[in-house]
């Protein structure tokens, strides 16, 4: 679980019938669940139908287990495994579990990030609402068998329950039935003080909202987004394969996609851009990882798929010039996160992310793979791959060999070399251009690349007087060389549009956040001795490690060697040792900053930029002036959602963060003409 035309197949896989659509055994769950906010508990009854192949079943160690009489051990990750061939079940059998637990975790201090949504957070019962994840094992399960299932829920006066599947309302607003007919690889359980709306959005489809105030306005922004995002994947992809989708507000932050439903924190839920992005998201991971589920022993495929779909393709709806600075973006997160050998690792091997290096390869290498097969196919033969895909493995678990295949199919062409190179190699290629010539009638060029070398479809882009023309070249060699017949050419680019995964050039990729956030033990070089405890705190909330060196009056250690400088956070610097952190692009007096010829307050904006370490050649630094040194670890904690920038402007009230990028110096994959 996780997080364009309607072909044929897709519109008869409506009619089909579930053992046309899910194949092999799954495990069954009846069960009356009753939760009680006031004391924190769970009473669990669950008559469980078992599969052939099942002779244990795992429960979370929280639960005290009263049924079934039957040995129980802990494997190693803590879970009680439950024997019950020992007990003398089989196949066909419904062997009846009678769980109980106390959970409250306290989530007042749970965070948000692009590597942390909620996750420490797996079982909590309490006034403030209630929660349980699969992951808390409330539900006996087993890691190789999906289940269906059939959830009477109570909770406490005033709570409404939602989980997956569809619900048969009970006699009071407190006990609700749900019922998954199709299987899933986990359940979540999910009970507070909501207000319930819902509308249709096509007959057998209802979308809803479960929100914690009568927010009409929030409401009806979520019910026309759902609308408008299933109407477009179910042209994209196929129908939509669930009776509802849920709009689903946390209360502690979340950001989270199950089977038919999101789980969002409040904070996050209410955003302004949220509806128009990251909530589409949620609602592509119904097919890709909610209902096509991922085979992981085989590297999980979904998120990268699903940032293709959703992300993406957004920036593509938008114009070309976004499209290709998404992908811009994604190469240069690989350049800053995945900087050494230890850091990187094969697309088979990710299964989820927790850093910035697994987000780097597990997101965005895998939705350049999808990129790069989508040029290589053509659009329409490659969403008929991913259409044949998700008809193909509906309810069930895939893998990167089911989606190679079904590309090689739609188009007709043989992709055995695409997973030994792409999903199980490490690293990027490294693409050298050298030996341009412009001739009267041709331009000729060499390219290089490391050993062995990949095999690449690189766009070449030959300009000339009358305009602009673009080729392809296979390179496949450790070093090629190329002619391109054309008059008049003034200039050569190489990939221009970042169409490639490709390990870009120091020179391609000006000073980001990004580059600093990768930093896991950076340099604090604080200048003011009344703002040392301060530039200590902005440390403490910069770092996840907690590790860092702290450097004051602006002096760092005359005796480190240029290989040994590691990024620094240098906070309002000053007076001679500070001037080496400036730029010509800002000025900073006093309290007046000055950017681009306008001017602003350091009341009312906190400025933040990177630029190059003046002391280690291929570092970047990160430069902060703020007027109030209360502000810094606060500021610090908000600078993750930026990373891809090289500058901010915080505003330290309400108001719009500004932000931009300082131009690269220049990409050494462009020749012009003498």
């Amino acid at each position: 679980m996780f997080v364009r035309l309607l072909s044929l197949v897709a519109v008869l896989l409506v009619t089909l019938p579930l053992s046309a659509q899910a194949s092999g055994p799954v495990l069954h769950h009846d069960a009356v669940v009753v939760a009680s906010q006031s004391s924190h508990t769970v009473e669990i009854t669950d008559n469980v139908t078992l599969p052939a192949g099942v002779t244990t079943l795992n429960v979370g160690e929280g639960f005290t287990i009263h049924a079934p009489e039957a040995p129980v051990t802990l494997d190693e990750d803590g879970y009680q495994v439950v024997d019950l061939a020992a007990a003398g079940f089989g196949p066909g059998d419904v062997v009846t579990f009678k769980l109980e637990g106390t959970f409250h975790q306290p989530t007042d201090e749970v965070s948000f990030s692009r590597e942390n949504v909620g996750g420490e957070i797996t079982a909590t019962i309490g006034e403030e609402g209630i929660y349980l994840s699969s992951s808390a094992g409330w539900l006996p399960w087993h890691e190789s068998f999906m289940a269906t299932h059939r959830l009477e829920v109570h909770v406490g006066e005033g709570f409404v329950s939602v989980t997956q599947g569809r619900p048969e309302p009970g006699p009071e607003p407190e006990i609700t039935t749900w019922v998954a007919d199709n299987p899933s690889d986990g359940i979540n359980l999910i009970a507070n003080r909501f207000v319930v709306h819902e509308e249709e959005v096509r007959p057998g489809v209802t979308a809803m909202t479960f929100i914690l105030d009568d927010d009409k306005r929030l409401r009806d922004t979520y019910m026309e987004r759902t609308k408008a995002y299933i109407a477009m994947y179910e042209e994209m992809i196929g129908p939509y394969p669930y009776a509802k989708f849920a709009t689903v507000e946390n209360w502690f932050p979340t950001g989270y996609g199950m089977p038919s439903y999101t789980l969002l924190g409040g904070q996050v839920l209410r955003l302004p851009f949220i509806p128009y992005t990251s909530f589409g998201h949620e609602i592509a991971h119904n097919w890709w990882g909610n209902s096509v589920f991922v085979d992981i022993s085989g590297g999980n495929w979904c998120e990268g798929l699903t940032v293709w779909c959703a992300d993406y393709h957004y920036k593509e709806l938008e114009s070309p010039e976004a499209a290709r600075e998404y992908r811009r973006n994604t190469l240069k997160e690989y350049h800053a996160y995945v900087r050494d050998p230890e850091q990187d690792f094969a697309l088979r091997d990710f299964e989820n992310r927790h850093s910035g290096a697994t987000r780097a390869v597990g997101y965005g290498k895998s939705m350049m793979v999808f990129h790069m097969l989508d040029r290589m196919l053509g659009r329409e033969a490659f969403l008929t791959g991913l259409r044949r895909v998700a008809a193909d493995f509906k309810y069930e678990k895939a893998n990167w060999d089911d989606f190679i295949a079904a590309f090689a199919t739609a188009g007709d062409l043989d992709l055995d070399w695409l997973g030994p190179q792409w999903l199980e190699r490490t690293g990027a290629p490294f693409v050298i251009l050298d030996g341009t010539a412009f001739a009267a009638d041709k331009v000729s060029f060499h390219l290089q690349q490391g050993a062995p070398p990949y095999r690449l479809d690189l766009p070449v882009t030959v300009e000339t007087a009358a305009g602009s023309e673009r080729h392809l070249v296979t390179f496949d060699k450790m070093q090629q060389k190329f002619e391109i017949e054309v008059k008049g050419a003034t200039r050569l680019a190489v990939d221009p549009d970042y169409d490639v995964f490709r390990r870009l050039h120091p020179q391609e990729v000006e000073p980001t956040l990004n580059q600093v956030l990768a930093e896991e033990s950076p340099m604090v070089v604080v200048f003011k001795p009344g703002e040392v405890d301060a530039a200590r705190a902005f440390g403490y909330a910069w770092t996840d490690s907690g590790y860092f060196d702290l450097f004051e009056d602006g002096r760092l250690p005359v005796d480190m060697q240029p290989g040994q400088y590691v990024s620094a956070l240098v906070i309002n610097p000053a007076g001679d040792e500070g001037k080496v952190w400036q730029r010509p692009e800002v000025t900073v007096a006093g309290k007046t900053i000055i950017m681009a010829g306008k001017r602003y307050s350091l009341d009312k904006y906190d400025l933040v930029y990177t630029t190059a370490n003046p002391h280690g050649p291929g570092v970047s630094d990160l430069v902060v002036h703020s007027a109030s040194p209360d502000r810094l670890a606060g500021l610090a904690r908000r600078l993750g959602h930026y990373g891809k920038y090289s500058w901010l402007l915080l505003p330290t009230g309400q108001g719009r963060v500004l932000r931009g990028n300082w131009q690269p110096e220049g990409s050494p994959l462009v020749a012009k003409a003498p």
